[in-house]
């Protein structure tokens, strides 16, 4: 029984090395810019951003105290300058993502250290 285990655990680093270390839940941190939905206070899409609405729904979301950063897509950093201005204001990190991974419409999340408890966040409505 021994001798299987170590097979076991020989064939995981094989597969580790050959296909990268797996990741856990990975169409849900594409989704959301490379965080979990868990994590996330507030997100809004491209078209939500462009509105005065999205915005302000994100100005506001800055206001959390549990955000620790805000992340936004590259295409929508125009849209998002004033985000950024805020956050800037506040001394909270933000980041500027481009992954062509990414998939879904999220242009710009605020996200906690850990996981809170938000039902919906405004990119997900209908």
């Amino acid at each position: 029984m021994k001798g299987f285990n170590q097979q076991d655990d020989l064939g995981r680093t094989l597969s580790a090395g050959i296909h990268g270390t797996p990741e856990l839940r990975p169409d849900e941190k594409r989704r959301y810019l490379g965080f979990f939905r868990e994590r996330v206070i507030q997100a809004v899409t491209y078209d939500q951003i462009r509105t005065k609405e999205g915005l302000g729904v994100m100005l506001e979301a800055l206001k959390d105290k549990r955000g620790i950063e805000l992340v936004i897509h590259q295409d929508a950093r125009g849209a998002a300058m004033p985000l950024i201005v805020q956050a800037k204001r506040q001394g909270l990190d933000f980041t500027i993502v481009s992954n062509p991974n990414f998939i879904g419409e999220v242009a710009v999340v605020l996200v906690a250290k850990d996981a809170v408890d938000v039902a919906q966040v405004w990119a997900e409505r209908s």
